[in-house]
């Protein structure tokens, strides 16, 4: 058996530790993380090792050599550009003669390859995946196996509403040599994305060997702490040259601890360290080699490379130091900080919990640090949600923020490309958008300012102008001090989850493209564009079959900026309008009477911001969201016979009734609106008719308005008679409190203990029936889940969606 050990790693998340180091190099209690791995090989009897490189490959080859020195033969195999995980074990060549083993070199475990081995073996398996268990699988390869451990699927980093199981890809595969004829020499390939999904398609034996030890990947700062806790918790075994002077204290040769230092256990304090009277090294504290801490200074829960100088009364709380760094007099560094090779952090001076400070920098005395002195990564939350970004202004929501958030925007274009942004007349969305604007213009890319718009408008902006994309600022329809961001695409749709990583990135690695002086941008202040926008509305609807009819309408709105937008729109094309201010619409008897009063065929509430559409008819019902949805698509069919209309997966199952009879078709899309908006906007939005005119009735109120007006003109009847046309249909939607760390099972163990029922996995996990169906759905941004059900009448429904909230109680509870 030989093994291949993927050591290409850059580790740009670990950074400052991989800045000048490769990641399987970064030492885990003071030996690299690859070490460990070739420890790991050469105790189940593998010696022949293929290494992989990619980035500072010399520095791995100057550590290993051949192997020899550590009981194993090497080889190394360099790529010239980057092959992916599957290209780059293909490049191994001829190295591949027999069955073999892949794992990754920057990730620690002491699992059992014998016995996966021996799964592989007995399974006469092609391709064998080593899988584990983890409580929250977002940001791992999600891997879905049957009972017998055949693979059926996979989902790289998943979002809740996709976690099907919880046992995700280790990284490790055993594999037999003929599978690699599927790959191309010198082609970028992915084991997880290209290789195994096509092992799949063509049928190939391929498993999933669920391991019961120890594996963490060292993906993240936290996760490189956290492995230095598991090892002194023994939840991982590891070899080490160590003496274990007291229970839980491990000290190495030559090191000199004064009789008056405190040592409290565990603790790890490597070769020729001198540790001085007073000084405390406190539980679960790491030191390489070659450390001087001297008297009164405190250490805890931290790492510390080699070769560090802690001077007199310093401390240091959970903090990672690399190599060679001074701490001057009564230094702090706390909780998640980490510091790069050869800095000096002068007398006194304060490094804050998160911070990141590269190599070869210098902090003054008595300084605050509280931001990255170099740029690059950094541990923390994401700041994207389900909707988007939002937060509490001058809380969450700082200019600080905003001028980060736009240069983190931005660094994601080429220099010299076109981005819309605009607000809402909200002061604080104003002030949010310059210091926004402001970041993107550091960067050196040109702004389009939009002036007070609503999303919808801005949507419009970005294909009118033709630019790359945008954002738009508002205030949250539920609380007046909280602003909402929508970044758009090139196409005016909501970005991607892809593109919301990329954003976060470069907002959390700080890694801005800044520009010089003379490459900064221009500001273009646009201040009319409502009026273009209200124009190439009207250009698209037969305005003549509105002026005849002459429509009368109730108009009601939160936001007098919509009410000054749409009145006139309306009485120019013929309308007879009435409005009134209002945010409440549960005020349903003051509607109706507002429509009566007006002599009204209806009327229509219009969120503040333009988005949301509700009507009410005469006889006081409303048509909202699955109505809502459902009277869209009936007009979508109607007006295009034999059309293609996007719903998301948990739309009432009427609306296939509905295009079987006028000939269409129904796509399904996850729930997310970001999902909707991209499925319909496969075609730039104004160069398709019927996929603009679905995204608009779907997504932007005012024009969704007037082409609901037309449609009702143009075939002569009222919204009471086409609400009449949409069949009866029974929904029920409720919600259980689910722990983050469980969901991942929650979803495995629906799947796995399922009926009869039909299992569809495209968001969430939905059960179809013959009397209905239910979808679970993780909540993205809550530790809840969400059951979504539909049955032929309420009570099946309701009974349906009791089942599902039954069974998650039970598995939470076991």
């Amino acid at each position: 058996m030989k093994a291949i050990i993927m050591a290409g790693g850059e580790g740009s998340r670990l950074r400052p530790l991989t800045c000048d180091l490769p990641k399987p190099m970064v030492p885990v209690m003071n030996i690299p993380i690859m070490e460990h791995i070739i420890n790991l090989l050469k105790k189940h009897g593998i010696t022949e090792i293929g290494v992989t490189l990619m980035y500072l490959p010399q520095k791995i080859k100057d550590y290993f050599g051949n192997g020899s020195h550590f009981g194993v033969n090497i080889q190394y195999f360099t790529e010239d550009v980057p092959l992916g995980t599957a290209g780059s074990v293909k490049n191994a060549g001829d190295f591949l003669d027999e069955t073999f083993i892949v794992i990754s070199g920057d990730s620690l475990t002491d699992m059992d390859i014998t016995k996966a081995i021996e799964f592989h073996r007995e399974k006469k398996s092609k391709a064998t995946i080593v899988l584990t268990r983890v409580d929250v699988p977002l940001e791992y390869g999600v891997v879905i196996t049957d009972k017998n451990g055949t693979i059926t699927g996979f989902l790289e980093k998943p979002s809740w509403g996709e976690v099907f199981s919880d046992t995700v890809n280790t990284g490790t595969y055993i594999l037999e040599p003929e599978i690699m004829d599927y790959l191309e020499q010198g082609k970028k390939t992915d084991f997880s994305q290209d290789l195994f999904p096509l092992l799949l398609e063509k049928k190939e034996p391929m498993f999933g060997y669920v391991m019961s030890g120890y594996w963490c990947d060292i993906g993240d700062l936290q996760a490189y702490l956290q492995a230095h806790y598991d090892v002194l918790d023994g939840k991982v075994k590891i070899n080490t040259t160590l003496t274990e002077v007291k229970k839980g204290i491990w000290v190495g040769s030559g090191s000199i601890i004064d009789s008056h230092a405190t040592l409290n256990a565990p603790c790890v304090i490597g070769d020729n360290c001198r540790i001085g009277s007073g000084a405390v090294i406190d539980s679960y504290s790491v030191l390489g080699s070659n450390n001087v801490v001297e008297d009164e200074s405190t250490i805890k829960r931290s790492v510390l490379w080699n070769g560090n100088y802690i001077e007199y009364g310093s401390e240091i709380r959970g903090a990672i130091l690399c190599n060679k760094i001074n701490l001057k007099h009564y230094a702090r560094i706390f909780e998640n900080a980490v510091v790069g090779d050869n800095c000096v952090i002068n007398e006194r001076a304060i490094i804050k919990p998160n911070i990141r400070i590269w190599p070869q920098k210098t902090v003054d005395p008595l300084a605050i640090v509280d931001r990255n002195i170099i740029w690059g990564s950094k541990h923390s939350k994401t700041i994207f949600g389900e909707n988007g970004l939002s937060g509490i202004i001058n809380v969450d929501i700082s200019p600080e923020f905003a001028t980060r958030l736009g240069a983190a925007y931005g660094s994601i274009f080429k220099k010299g490309s076109k981005v819309i942004v605009s607000s809402t007349t909200s002061n604080s969305a104003r002030m949010f958008k310059h210091a926004f604007i402001s970041g993107m213009l550091s960067v050196g890319v040109e702004v389009f300012n939009m002036s007070s718009l609503l999303t919808p408008i801005s949507r419009h902006a970005i294909s009118f102008l033709a630019v790359e994309g945008g954002i738009h600022i508002k205030l949250s329809d539920d609380n007046p001090n909280k602003l909402r961001v929508d970044f758009m695409d090139a196409k005016g749709a909501s970005i991607s989850r892809v593109m919301e990583r990329k954003i976060e990135n470069a907002f959390f690695r700080e890694d801005f493209k800044r520009c010089s002086g003379e490459e900064i941008s221009r500001l273009n202040n646009i201040t009319d564009f409502k009026n273009y926008y209200v124009r190439s509305i009207l250009n698209e609807i037969d305005t003549d079959a509105i002026r005849n009819s002459s429509p009368k309408v109730c108009i009601v709105s939160p936001s007098d900026f919509v009410i000054s937008i749409v009145v006139p729109m309306l009485t120019d094309i013929g309308c007879k309008v009435a409005s009134f201010s209002s945010s409440n619409l549960n005020e349903i008897d003051t509607i109706v009477d507002k429509i009566k009063t007006n002599d009204a065929n209806f009327a229509a509430f219009i969120d503040s911001n333009g988005e949301t559409l509700v009507l009410v008819d005469k006889n006081g019902k409303i048509v909202k969201d699955d109505l809502f949805l459902s009277l869209t698509s009936l007009i979508s069919f109607k007006s295009n016979p034999g059309s293609k209309v996007v719903v998301p997966i948990t739309a009432p199952s009427i609306i296939e009734t509905m295009a079987e009879k006028y000939n269409g078709k129904v796509v399904r899309t996850k729930t997310s609106p970001q999902a909707v908006m991209e499925q319909m906007l496969n075609n730039n939005l104004f160069k398709n008719k019927e996929n603009m005119d679905q995204f608009l009735l779907n997504f932007d109120a005012l024009a969704g308005l007037i082409k609901i007006l037309e449609f009702l003109c143009v075939k002569n009847t009222t919204l009471s008679d086409i609400l009449k046309e949409i069949p009866d249909f029974y929904v029920s939607k409720k919600k259980i409190f689910c722990p983050w760390e469980l969901k991942g099972r929650v979803m495995r163990t629906l799947i796995t203990e399922k009926d009869s029922e039909k299992v569809e996995l495209l968001d969430g996990v939905k059960f179809i029936m013959e009397n209905g169906w239910a979808l679970v759905l993780p909540d993205a941004d809550l530790p809840l889940c969400r059951i979504y059900s539909e049955g032929e009448s309420p009570s099946v429904a309701d009974m349906i969606s009791e089942k599902y909230l039954e069974k998650i109680k039970r598995i939470i509870n076991s």
